[in-house]
């Protein structure tokens, strides 16, 4: 019974970091990704635990690492194959400045002020906003940015990904799946599940197909 309670307390850890960090915001998240920095944290913790304590044996630790390990896995895999799944447990990026227009509502839902704006700004040698095109708040807290000088695309993400839409980049666009069809269409292409990758830039539609 003593490894079923293991293995149902370390489920319910992990899940309940993950949710407990996506809470503290993008910001607060090193270069380790949610999931990383929760099983590196959590293995770490039960292996020292499990070191020199009688109540804890080294079998129970590596049982508990091992779980661990297993449940990023199945979690890793199951990312791959349902974006939503992934958008809860990784987050999705974030625009904080789209075609030179700054997004404050973001900002500040994710509490990311403007000292922190311009303070990654000047890490990638930006002066001023008003050099930017595009500045992406990523899953891991760091911002990359795509000057007007050197942007040649519409919009810096895909819109069809191994045959499915983006249907989160077509909103911050302002479009829909019909516009994204009569694209395709007018370049000869009948199904998007025919592509691979696509992207918008700004001499037209970019595609790879399957």
């Amino acid at each position: 019974m003593k490894y079923v309670e293991i293995f149902i307390e370390c489920f319910g850890t992990y899940f309940y970091l993950i949710l407990l960090l996506r809470f503290l915001g993008k910001k607060e998240m090193s270069k380790l990704s949610v999931s990383d920095l929760i099983v590196f944290l959590l293995i770490s913790e039960l292996m020292t635990i499990s070191i020199g304590d009688d109540n804890i044996g080294f079998l129970e630790g590596a049982l508990a690492s091992a779980v661990i390990v297993i449940i990023d896995k199945l979690c890793s895999y199951f990312a791959l194959r349902y974006k939503p799944v992934k958008k809860i447990l990784e987050g999705h990026p974030t625009y904080i400045v789209y075609q030179g227009q700054l997004n404050q509502y973001k900002m500040k839902a994710l509490n990311y002020s403007i000292d922190d704006l311009c303070h990654h700004l000047r890490q990638e040698g930006v002066g001023s906003l008003s050099e930017v095109e595009f500045a992406v708040l990523e899953t891991d807290g760091n911002l990359s940015v795509i000057t007007k000088q050197q942007s040649q695309v519409m919009m810096p993400d895909v819109l069809i990904s191994d045959g499915e839409i983006n249907y989160e980049i077509l909103e911050t666009m302002g479009k829909d799946e019909t516009w994204l069809l009569d694209s395709l269409h007018a370049v000869g292409i009948k199904n998007y599940k025919d592509i691979f990758y696509c992207v918008m830039e700004n001499n037209g539609l970019f595609y790879i197909k399957k």
